[in-house]
C-alpha cells in the first residue's frame, strides 16, 4: 500500500504543473516521509500515527473539496461529514485470512470496512475480481466501486530496463520468490518445491528473512539451505531489478492476491514467472504466465522445471511478458484514479 500511494501521489505532483486544483499531502508529524516528496504541497499535523492518527487527528484538518485516502481505510467523522471521501480498499484479506492478523487489526478493520462501503462516495480497489468479490460481501457499494489497475515500474525505471544487465547478486543459476511472510503468500511452498528442483539451482528470496526456517511448519532440508539466499527487504528499485534481470524465472505460488505485483515487475524485467492459478492472477497475467496449483508442491515444481528446461516456452513467455507489463502503468493508474476523485468532488 505504501509503494501505491507514493506512485499515484508522485505521479499527481509530475503531471500537476499548469494544473489550478490544489493538491495537498497530509501526513503525520512524525512520519519518516518528506513533505516534499512528491512535488506537492504538503502539511505534517498532528502526534500520533497510524490508525489513531488517521481517526483523531486526521479529520480536524481536512478543509479540501474531497479526501482521498490510498490505504484501505478513512476517518469515520469525514466520512460522517458533507466531504465526499474516496478510499482505496485493496482487498478484504482481513476476512479471507482472518488468522494472519492481529485481533486488534482485525477489529478495527471489521468495524471501519463495513462504514467505509455505505458512506464512501466512492471505492477504488485494484482489480475486477477484488471488485466482484468486494460487491459480494458488501452489495450496497456496487454502483460506487470502480478498479482501477496497479502499475508496474514509472516510465525512469521502464526506460532503464532497456539498459545493460546488471551484474547477478547471486553466484549461480536462481529461481525467485518476492514476497512476505504472510502465510497466503506460501513462502513455504515455495521452498518445499524448490527443494524438488535440480541442485545446481539456487533459490533467492526477496522481502523476507532466514527465520523462516524457524517456524514449525517449514521443512526444508538442511542438504538445501546453503543454497537459499535471503535478501531481506530492498528499498533500491535499481537492487530489485537486479534480482528480476538474473533470474532464471520468479515462482509466485501466493493462495490469495487481490492484484499481484511482483509477476508484473518480473515480466516489464523479462523474467518469465510461474504465478498460482487463482482469479487474480490470471486477470493481471494472461496468456504471459505458466500456472500451477499453489497447494500442489509438484505443481509448482513442475511448471518452474518447465521454464528452467525449456527454452522455446521461457522465450515465449518473456515476449509476452513484456508486451503484458507495459500494459500496466503507474502514470494510468494515477491519472485514472484523479479522474475518479475528481468525480466524487464534483
Amino acid at each position: 500500500m505504501q509503494r501505491y500511494a507514493h506512485e499515484v501521489v508522485s505521479s499527481w505532483g509530475r503531471a500537476g504543473e499548469g494544473d489550478r486544483t490544489a493538491r495537498t499531502v497530509l501526513a503525520p508529524a512524525v512520519t519518516a516521509h518528506p513533505t516534499d516528496t512528491f512535488g506537492l504541497r504538503a502539511r505534517r499535523i498532528g502526534r500520533l500515527r497510524g490508525h489513531l492518527w488517521e481517526q483523531t487527528e486526521l479529520p480536524r484538518h481536512v478543509t479540501a473539496d474531497v479526501l482521498f485516502c490510498p490505504a484501505n481505510t478513512a476517518p469515520v467523522a469525514t466520512l460522517l461529514s458533507r466531504t465526499p471521501v474516496v478510499v482505496t480498499v485493496h482487498d478484504l484479506a482481513y476476512r479471507y485470512f482472518p488468522e494472519a492478523y492481529t485481533p486488534a487489526f482485525r477489529a478495527a478493520y471489521t468495524t471501519l470496512v463495513p462504514i467505509i462501503m455505505n458512506r464512501a462516495a466512492l471505492v477504488i480497489t485494484v482489480s475486477e475480481t477484488e471488485r466482484a468479490s468486494i460487491i459480494e460481501h458488501f452489495p450496497a457499494v456496487r454502483d460506487r466501486i470502480v478498479a482501477i489497475p496497479n502499475g508496474v515500474f514509472d516510465g525512469v525505471t521502464m526506460a532503464a530496463l532497456g539498459r545493460d544487465r546488471p551484474p547477478s547478486p547471486v553466484d549461480a543459476p536462481f529461481v525467485l520468490y518476492v514476497g512476505s511472510l504472510s502465510r497466503r503468500k506460501n513462502l513455504e511452498g515455495f521452498l518445499r518445491a524448490f527443494a524438488l528442483l535440480p541442485p545446481e539451482y539456487h533459490a533467492a528470496v526477496v522481502g523476507s528473512t532466514p527465520q523462516i526456517f524457524n517456524r514449525s511448519e517449514v521443512l526444508v532440508p538442511e542438504r538445501i539451505r546453503r543454497r537459499i539466499h535471503f535478501a531481506g527487504q530492498l528499498d533500491s528499485t535499481a537492487d530489485l531489478l537486479a534480482y528480476y534481470r538474473n533470474a532464471r524465472c520468479l515462482v509466485f505460488p501466493s493462495f490469495f492476491e487481490s492484484s499481484g505485483l511482483p509477476p508484473l515487475e518480473a515480466m516489464a524485467a523479462g523474467c518469465p514467472v510461474v504465478v498460482s492459478d487463482i482469479p487474480a492472477l490470471a486477470e493481471r497475467c494472461g496468456d504471459a504466465a505458466l500456472y500451477c496449483d499453489p497447494a500442489d508442491i509438484e505443481s509448482i515444481a513442475e511448471q518452474t522445471r518447465r521454464l528452467l528446461d525449456d527454452g522455446p516456452v521461457r522465450d515465449e513467455l518473456v515476449r509476452r511478458g513484456r508486451a503484458r507489463a507495459a500494459a500496466f502503468t503507474w502514470e494510468r493508474c494515477a491519472e485514472r484514479t484523479w479522474d475518479a476523485v475528481m468525480r466524487a468532488a464534483a
